[in-house]
């Protein structure tokens, strides 16, 4: 009945009050403007704008259906980002979503042996956070995701590629112990990890903190292991780390505290499509099936 173009035509002129504007928006005549909503009102039965010399001014119907134009208009910007995306994806790439905290420590070493067997392989890390990663999954620019606690769906295949446990890390000016109750901890200033997908389960830390009446002192919050390791090789606060972090920890700036209270686990996971026909993704997968 309408079609797409003259929905985009109708909304440039609602939304700026002026053909003149739409015209120039959609870099097209404004005779072409006139005579498109002209053909629009004729197919629809009824007027859309009120002309009044140059002014024109939205009838009820008009803006009762403005709100579903929006909504078109919209879907087709989505839908010429996801085409674009495809069009201008690495194909040549295996193309990786994973955290900025992975993508400096355990995804290089993955790369590196891989490239020992394929040295041919070539690879693009996208960072994210896991949270963004999963919600995301599905964006045509990742090939394979690789975050903390991701949970299998039924569409994807999933395996853990590495497991670990937290550390208490604290600048080496505290003189913190190498065995550590988390009450110790309550008077120095907290760096607290968001955006993990384990944050508020019941055996997360948070939980740990809330369900053991544990009175941090929450000062400042990262999205990313890498940068509380930072703020703490500085010289302030302390924050729960990942092993693989921990790893990188300058020693001389930095104390690594085991936590007496419990064990913090947490493991990484590797998720790819089952509908991926990408050879090079797929072995990269297997690789990582059995490289754990």
């Amino acid at each position: 009945m309408i079609s797409s173009k003259q929905i985009e035509i109708f909304y440039e002129v609602y939304k700026n009050s002026s053909m003149t504007a739409a015209a120039s928006k959609l870099k097209i005549s404004q005779p072409s403007i006139s005579k498109t909503l002209k053909s629009i009102e004729d197919n629809l039965g009824f007027k859309l704008f009120l002309r009044q010399g140059k002014k024109i001014t939205p009838t009820y119907e008009a803006k009762e259906m403005y709100e579903y134009a929006s909504i078109v208009i919209n879907q087709l910007k989505n839908f010429n980002y996801i085409a674009n995306t495809f069009r201008s994806k690495s194909l040549d790439y295996i193309n990786i979503g994973t955290t900025p905290s992975l993508a400096e420590t355990l995804v290089p070493d993955l790369i590196i042996e891989y490239s020992k067997l394929k040295p041919e392989s070539r690879f693009n890390l996208i960072n994210l956070n896991s949270i963004d990663l999963i919600e995301d999954r599905y964006k045509p620019d990742i090939d394979m995701t690789i975050c903390y606690n991701a949970e299998s769906i039924s569409d994807s295949k999933n395996i853990i590629i590495a497991k670990g446990k937290h550390y208490l890390i604290s600048p080496k000016t505290y003189n913190l112990n190498k065995n550590i109750f988390l009450k110790d901890i309550v008077h120095y200033p907290y760096i607290e990890i968001t955006n993990l997908l384990s944050l508020y389960s019941e055996s997360s830390i948070m939980s740990y903190f809330i369900e053991n009446n544990i009175d941090i002192n929450f000062q400042l919050k990262s999205d990313s292991y890498s940068s509380a390791l930072s703020i703490v090789s500085g010289g302030y606060g302390v924050s729960i780390i990942d092993e693989l972090t921990a790893k990188k920890a300058n020693k001389d700036l930095v104390n690594i505290s085991c936590i007496l209270d419990t064990d913090f686990t947490y493991r990484v996971n590797a998720m790819v499509k089952k509908e991926i026909t990408r050879k090079d993704c797929n072995d990269f997968f297997n690789f990582l099936y059995q490289y754990v």
